[in-house]
């Protein structure tokens, strides 16, 4: 195989796996889903190799288990999970914010905090058209102005699973929860105004407070009900043409 081929069968392999890996955190492949190298093989035409390198990978993400006959199942998400994993992140998030709480770009903080309370001072359209961006932006400017590569290895390590977890609110949380919205929204300001004043003490107690409540309220959605999961439409209409 020459160097252009091999560049180019990692290069399929790459797009199967992060096709694959959206699908999955986007929970449009639900938890408990089976998932075969040779239904994929067919639905993705491409050969068995990149499609088994991508669900190893898949698997070593922690997103996937391994089954029976190169068979492979996602895995379930379930509060131990939850609670697991939201402690880990806690001791890691904490630590990033206080490495980076000096070098954190004040302009960018102060661009969130007008969007926050704009959207505050609208929560009816806030809780529609949820800005969830916000609080990707706010967690990603703690952990990119840390200066700790290894710190952010492990958090980048870990994303992935918080997210799924995380999606579980995007779009289960409960009808009657929906003010929940409106709270994280209040919570991210109390950070991000934090931040902005250099005030580690308060922000680093408005972020434990933000963490454990999102952690709460995940938990609170896998225990009340047994989720009905939804296979995406996309997912659906791929496997349709198999």
């Amino acid at each position: 195989m020459t160097r252009s081929e091999v560049g180019q069968f990692h290069g399929i392999q790459q797009q199967v796996y992060r096709s694959i890996l959206r699908s999955i955190v986007e929970l449009e492949i639900p938890p408990r889903t089976k998932l075969t190298i040779a239904r994929l093989k067919i639905i993705y035409r491409v050969s068995s190799t990149p499609v088994r390198g991508a669900l190893y990978k898949l698997k070593e993400d922690g997103l996937l288990t391994l089954g029976q006959a190169k068979s492979f199942y996602v895995k379930e998400i379930d509060e131990e999970e939850v609670r697991k994993l939201f402690s880990i992140r806690l001791v890691l998030e904490e630590l990033a914010l206080r490495e980076s709480i000096d070098f954190v770009d004040r302009g960018a903080v102060s661009n969130l905090i007008v969007r926050m309370r704009r959207h505050l001072n609208n929560p009816e359209e806030t809780m529609e058209n949820v800005p969830y961006d916000i609080d990707y932006k706010l967690h990603k400017l703690i952990l990119e102005n840390c200066g700790n590569g290894y710190l952010i290895d492990m958090m980048q390590k870990i994303s992935i699973l918080i997210t799924r977890m995380r999606n579980v609110i995007k779009y289960y949380l409960p009808q009657q929860q929906k003010d929940w919205i409106i709270y994280e929204m209040k919570e991210h300001l109390e950070i991000a105004e934090g931040i902005l004043e250099g005030d580690l003490e308060s922000s680093s107690r408005a972020l434990e407070n933000h963490l454990k409540h999102s952690m709460s309220i995940i938990c609170s959605i896998l225990g009340s009900t047994k989720i009905d999961y939804k296979v995406a439409t996309s997912f659906l209409e791929l496997e349709a043409k198999v």
